[in-house]
Parts: C-alpha cells; structure tokens; sequence
C-alpha cells in the first residue's frame, strides 16, 4: 500500500466532510446538526461496506477516507453546543439517530460488503 495513496483519500475524506459542513448548515431553532449526521451516516456505511475489502482498499477507504469524513469529537461537539444551548431534546434525538441509524448503516454495508468482496 502506497503511503501517497492513504494521504490523498485522508485529504479527500477531510475536504468532503469541510465541503458538507459548509453547504449544509443546521437548520431550526435547536440548530440541529444534519451535516455532521450526513457524513458520519455515511461513513459508517462504507466502513461497513469495505470491512470485508482486500485489506489495502479497506486501508485507504476505511481508515483514511472514513477516518477523516467522520470524527467522533464532530459528535460530542455537536452534543455539548445543543446541551450547552438548552436544546435537550435535539441532543437525545441527535444521539439515538447518529448511533441507531449508524449501527443499521453499517451493518448494511458489512452484508453488501461480504456480497460483493466474498
């Protein structure tokens, strides 16, 4: 695996996720989150997705381009502005939403990823 190629798909991943961030503002009066739950969502999927990946494409997707798209303290920051703010109810929701749906994502993505790799 080529060190280069991990660092452009870990820069890659990062400019996704500033370009999400800055096109998809939060919305209502608990400013909730959409574009930190937009590519975390979309993280866990494809982690599950190249989970069962040749271990040098599950390298570069997986670790560097996922790594980079999510982060876990995008989350806690995320939960700490809306409890910080009042807004309890838009931290729960956010929560069970960033981990529920994440957890039926990836999981989703572990059985397509073992269709397609095995």
């Amino acid at each position: 695996m080529s060190l280069v190629f991990f660092a452009i798909a870990a820069g890659i991943g990062g400019f996704v996720r500033f370009l999400v961030e800055q096109r998809i503002q939060p919305i209502g009066k608990d400013a909730f989150p959409r574009a930190t739950l937009y590519v975390n969502l979309t993280g866990a999927f494809l982690l599950g997705l190249v989970f069962s990946a040749p271990e040098s494409l599950y390298t570069i997707i997986g670790i560097a381009f996922c790594g980079a798209l999510t982060t876990f303290s995008g989350i806690s920051a995320q939960l700490m502005r809306r409890v910080s703010s009042g807004a309890i109810w838009a931290a729960i929701t956010y929560v069970v939403i960033t981990f529920g749906i994440g957890l039926v994502l990836a999981q989703l993505g572990l059985l397509i990823g073992d269709f397609i790799f095995n």
